[in-house]
């Protein structure tokens, strides 16, 4: 029969009591090894940080601490001395040579007042690990043993009124005014364009920052600090305006008088004015154009005579070319008459010219086209001084010239009235009056020696040669 407890129940198996010392004595053991674990790391914290305080000369003397550089050298373990000699040899080779722009020009660091301040570099490379708190000696720590180092920046500087004087030089060489576009007569005596050119302008103030700029990175190369100055006139509006047009021309006979020295003279008064360019409203000259050359002798009237004279013949070139402005419809501003009247032009279309400085005689005229013209004057295939105005196009108008005699006295003179007719394209007449009345002197003799056989020149007769340009009725 199985037991019955007292309240009549089965009896329950007994049970043992769980030992809890064997566990406490556990976790003490942890508990220690744990303490014993903090205590060492917290010695040996306590060993680094004291040593991080422990002044680094204590340790390493008066050197650099390793692991210090600036750029490429190495400071570490070098006196301040040894670290400012480093420092100044590799500085001062960096920047021997100062180049501006691309190879604009080059100066020697010495040229520039270039001076190299290694002493506050190598102050601070001697610093690390001496200067401030914890937290500072730390970080010089770390950058120094655990990170790629500490880096220390040698200054340069450079000496300003020295500076400035090199590259207000350099400006002084570089700068260049821009080239307009402008027409010119190329050898085969067409009209072509001279291409513009852009000028430049160094900015001195500007390239003198950028010196500093680059001696703060030890950089021998500057930049050149320039402006871009546009010309006023580009190729293609000068090529669209080129003056190809002929709008007057006027010839003479060149060949009639043999006499060398006033054919050279023809020649040379020619060559200065041909290919001469006058912009809109830009009056023309003859005696600045062609004044100032070492002409041959010739015959010239003086004096109520003929004699030679420098400069002879020179009239002819003048006269010629101011009968084609004329027949340009060019505004004459200056025209004198000769003193007799003359073999190879009619009367009345003559001009001359005196460059003497007692009362100059000139033959002026202006440009009262829109655009630019061009001035030729040469000495043509058939042996007729040619006298050419060029435009960018025809103005429309006709121009006539006409002169008459109106009477002659062997007291007075030889009088003759020069006229002008001009039509605008609609065939409307704009001008047609009477420009001058000029009194001629009868021709004085010609002295024996300066004579010569040769036939009347080729206008003769003063056979007007004004059809040239196809205007004149």
């Amino acid at each position: 029969m199985k037991e019955l407890n007292r309240t009549a129940g089965p009896i329950e198996p007994r049970r043992h009591r769980r030992d809890r010392s064997k566990e406490v004595d556990k976790d003490r053991r942890a508990r220690w090894r744990r303490r014993r674990l903090a205590a060492v790391a917290l010695a040996a914290g306590a060993l680094l940080v004291g040593g991080i305080f422990v002044d680094y000369s204590v340790v390493h003397g008066d050197t650099i601490r390793r692991g210090v550089h600036s750029g490429e050298v190495d400071l570490g373990g070098m006196t301040k001395g040894e670290a400012g000699e480093a420092l100044t040899r590799h500085v001062s080779g960096k920047l021997e040579e100062i180049e501006l722009g691309d190879g604009a020009a080059t100066f020697t660091g010495e040229e520039l007042g270039v001076q190299v301040d290694a002493g506050s570099a190598v102050e601070e490379a001697y610093s690390v690990g001496r200067r401030g708190g914890i937290f500072q000696r730390l970080s010089d720590f770390v950058g120094s043993y655990l990170g790629g180092g500490v880096g220390v920046t040698a200054a340069a500087t450079y000496d300003e009124a020295a500076a400035r004087k090199a590259l207000e030089g350099v400006a002084a060489d570089l700068n260049t005014e821009p080239k307009d576009a402008a027409p010119v007569v190329n050898e085969g005596g067409e009209v072509e364009v001279e291409e513009a050119a852009a000028g430049r302008v160094v900015d001195v103030e500007a390239t003198l920052g950028n010196l500093g700029r680059s001696l703060e990175g030890l950089s021998g190369e500057v930049a050149l600090a320039e402006e871009r100055k546009e010309p006023a006139v580009s190729t293609e509006e000068a090529r669209t305006s080129a003056p190809t047009k002929l709008l007057g021309e006027y010839k003479t006979d060149y060949a009639w008088d043999p006499d060398e020295g006033r054919q050279a003279n023809l020649r040379m008064a020619s060559g200065a004015v041909d290919r001469t360019t006058l912009a809109p409203g830009e009056e023309f000259s003859f005696t600045e154009q062609a004044g100032s050359l070492d002409y041959e002798t010739a015959k010239v009237f003086t004096d109520g005579g003929i004699s030679q004279e420098e400069g002879g013949g020179l009239c002819q070139v003048s006269s010629t070319l101011y009968m084609a402005a004329n027949y340009a419809g060019l505004e004459i501003t200056e025209r004198h008459p000769h003193y007799a009247l003359l073999s190879y032009i009619k009367p009345g279309f003559d001009a001359t010219v005196w460059f003497g400085e007692w009362q100059p005689l000139d033959m002026k005229f202006k440009n009262t086209t829109d655009g630019t013209i061009v001035i030729r004057e040469f000495v043509d295939e058939d042996g007729f001084l040619t006298a050419q105005i060029l435009g960018n196009e025809p103005t429309g108008k006709k121009v006539v010239m006409s002169a008459e005699k109106i009477k002659e006295s062997p007291t007075t003179g030889i009088e003759w009235a020069t006229s002008k007719k001009v039509t605008d394209e609609n065939g409307q007449v704009i001008f047609d009056d009477t420009l001058y009345t000029d009194t001629y002197s009868y021709n004085p003799p010609v002295p024996e020696e300066l004579k010569h056989e040769t036939e009347a020149p080729r206008t003769a007769g003063w056979t007007d040669p004004t059809n040239t340009t196809g205007w004149a009725d």
